[in-house]
């Protein structure tokens, strides 16, 4: 196996320089190539408004702080490492396995300053998940650390295996040590100069999306289209250099690395960075009184289940301790906000009366970033179960697919930033397939061009495969058209609205509903639930049916229960229902593939 290794027992005080002339990336060959944002500023990659805030401290992580300039230094110096490694090419890409600590910042502009793509990796994967997207990106190179160096160490280039297997650069922790010891918040000519380059249409990042309905693809973005998600972040939530962000976040999805990593950072603000969700860790950060303590906090659903659950066994268990819990978050807390899966109204419901605070929702995916955003302010516009509006500079689309009776795609209403306009007014509710379109939406998949076109309309919008409905000014997500929209009996039910619903069940924690074929209703209603600790384990699908009815069309109860210990779900909180149903329910899985 070749490893290079980055040490630096040695360094002068303000680390060592790294050269980094910038020159322009071709877009890879098999992607349609798309039209950018002309704006300088949508243009111009995000890292490189680093050096505006030098001074700033960027990051704490479990390790220490560090300040922009500590960071870029450190930077740029790996940065030359891995244009070494790769003897000058551009363009490649480079996987990285990293903690969620200050390696992970980076790892990730060294990618971008030496011109490569960046294609970050999970500890949380799987060994098969790591080699399909080390192969399935055609990495160049890999760089770890010495934690992670042996998840990835098998991948690496060894006297047994293919010529084309890329080599390992090793990450030492004296790096990230440098980066903290830096405190020199001068830069010079040379870091300016490096941070100068104009180069949105360059291809920036492969994410691969979470593969709940099909193989993973590689999702590849441009710095154009990140420059666009994060400037209509800061506008949207008005992200500065006074917000610090408490970020629990995985980082191989848009969720932690746009909204809880680019955004601050891209704005000259606060990183405090866990090495993991620990719903204790959180309550401490949000009920600091340290100066300089967080401010915004993002998560997944599950996330704040678990810091509802954390509520009730320690902080808020009792009247003290729950009047200090409101009274902080009230007024310390400038944001919270939810996303990556459908937020139960329950749950939304609970955390109002925990902290004060309306969860901001919005919806977002790894192809276009965040499109959909419930308002800023005032908070009493964020509606429990509604994602709100489009974000600055997207447009979207409900249209009606094209039936036998109707041959032609319906455009039912469209809207951006200022407004959604109907453009048909037939009486029925205004539900229809999501359609993107904007300087945020991804180049395409990686080397899938056949899968690409798949996904773009011949105009160039993109098609989400979700089921949106606007109605009273804002948009609802009803979930994936391809499984959370189930029909039964000539009637389309909303999985999502199903789940959110028995989530209010007193003895059900968790769920997940799914359609399985039925030779009378074409599907059928099925609910997969987890119940609460100390619930009674004899609750049978008539006394669901009981509950349900008067909470659901008779159209939309459950027609099938399974209680199990666990509702399987991945690190951002989502199921996969195929392979729920083919756990579950082998026999109808089996009848779907016939």
């Amino acid at each position: 196996m070749t490893v290079t290794s980055l040490l630096l027992p040695r360094l002068p005080g303000r680390c060592i320089r790294a050269l980094a002339g910038l020159t322009a990336t071709a877009a890879p060959a098999g992607l349609r190539a798309r039209p950018l944002h002309t704006s300088v500023a949508m243009r111009t990659a995000v890292f490189r408004r680093a050096v505006g805030f030098a001074a700033n401290t960027a990051l704490r992580d479990r390790h220490a702080e560090y300040t922009y300039a500590g960071l870029w230094r450190c930077s740029r110096l790996l940065a030359d490492k891995v244009s070494e490694s790769l003897e000058g090419r551009r363009g490649q890409r480079v996987a990285f396995l990293c903690p969620n600590d200050a390696s992970y910042v980076m790892a990730l502009w060294a990618c971008w300053i030496s011109g490569q793509i960046a294609v970050p990796l999970s500890p949380l994967h799987p060994e098969s998940s790591l080699k399909y997207f080390v192969e399935d990106s055609g990495a160049g190179l890999l760089m770890a650390t010495p934690s992670t160096a042996t998840r990835l160490a098998p991948l690496a280039a060894g006297p047994d295996s293919a010529a084309s297997a890329p080599t390992l650069l090793l990450i030492g922790d004296d790096l990230r040590a440098a980066a903290a010891a830096d405190a020199d918040p001068r830069l010079d000519g040379e870091d300016r100069a490096a941070s100068g380059k104009d180069d949105g249409a360059d291809g920036a990042m492969i994410i691969y999306t979470s593969g709940t309905t099909s193989l993973p693809k590689g999702v590849l973005l441009s710095h154009g289209n990140l420059a666009a998600q994060v400037q209509a972040l800061l506008d949207a939530w008005r992200i500065g250099p006074e917000d610090n962000v408490l970020h629990a976040l995985p980082l191989h999805h848009m969720h932690g690395i746009m909204n809880a990593l680019l955004c601050p950072l891209a704005a000259g603000g606060r990183i405090t960075m866990l090495p993991k969700f620990s719903a204790s860790q959180v309550w401490t950060e949000m009920l600091s009184e340290q100066p300089g303590r967080v401010n915004v906090f993002m998560a997944v659903p599950t996330s704040y289940a678990k810091l509802v659950d954390e509520y009730h066994a320690t902080v808020g268990s009792t009247p003290e301790g729950r009047d200090h819990v409101k009274d902080t978050t009230r007024t310390k807390m400038r944001l919270m906000a939810s996303g990556s899966a459908p937020l139960p109204v329950p749950l939304f419901e609970r955390w109002e009366r925990i902290t004060g605070h309306r969860l901001l929702e919005r919806f977002g995916m790894s192809e276009v970033g965040m499109v959909l955003s419930n308002p800023l302010e005032p908070q009493s516009e964020r509606r429990p179960g509604f994602v709100g509006n489009p974000l600055p500079q997207t447009r979207v689309r409900l249209v009606r697919p094209a039936t036998d009776t109707q041959p032609r795609e319906e455009i039912l209403c469209e809207g951006d930033a200022h407004g959604t306009t109907l453009r048909v007014k037939d009486g029925k509710p205004t539900v229809g397939n999501l359609l993107v379109k904007g300087p945020n939406v991804c180049t395409g998949y990686w080397n899938k061009p056949d899968a690409t076109a798949k996904e773009f309309t011949a105009n160039g919008w993109f098609k989400t495969g979700d089921t949106c409905e606007f109605v009273d000014g804002a948009y609802k997500i009803l979930g994936r058209t391809s499984v959370d929209i189930i029909k039964t009996g000539g009637y389309k039910v909303s999985a999502v609205q199903v789940e959110t619903c028995l989530l209010g069940h007193p003895d059900i924690s968790d769920c997940a509903v799914v359609g399985l074929p039925d030779d009378t209703w074409g599907q059928s209603v099925a609910a997969v639930v987890r119940l609460r600790e100390g619930a009674s384990d004899t609750h049978s699908l008539d006394q669901l049916r009981d509950w349900g009815r008067e909470r659901l069309p008779p159209y939309s109860l459950p027609r099938t229960l399974r209680v199990v210990p666990q509702v399987p779900r991945n690190p951002m909180g989502k199921v996969n229902k195929k392979s729920l149903v083919a756990e579950l329910f082998p026999d109808a899985d089996k009848s779907q593939a016939a």
